[in-house]
């Protein structure tokens, strides 16, 4: 494994920092995809049924990474390996992410942004 592609949101402060972080901390090559600057790659990933709203996308090895386990893996790359761990689990795992998830869809509804799925392409 070379390098590592993190497919992200753009308009989410929260998405954009964490995504921030893990390239300056990664012990691998990171490149950040903004979904909402790269219009084609948001439209290949929905045409995937890829569902950009509810998970950031790490892709690596030719394979894609969704929601928790996406996490746990930037976060064992960054040294965070504790925190992997509590990602990795299956009920916690999936819990911790669906309230981050929560917090990124209120910052979204606060700052007056658009989710993926209501976004009219022009």
């Amino acid at each position: 494994m070379d390098s590592v592609k993190i497919y992200f949101d753009g308009d989410c402060f929260f998405c954009k920092n964490f995504v921030a972080l893990s390239k300056l901390r990664s012990r691998i090559s990171v490149e950040l995809v903004d979904l909402r600057q790269h219009e084609s790659v948001m439209l290949e990933l929905l045409d995937q049924k890829i569902d950009i709203n509810s998970s950031f996308v790490v892709e690596v090895d030719h394979g894609y990474l969704f929601k928790n386990i996406a996490m746990a893996f930037l976060l064992r790359k960054m040294g965070y390996f504790r925190l992997a761990w509590l990602f990795e689990k299956k009920i916690i795992g999936a819990a911790l992410y669906d309230a981050l998830v929560l917090l990124r869809r209120l910052y979204l509804f606060v700052a007056g942004k658009t989710p993926f799925r209501n976004h009219r392409l022009d």
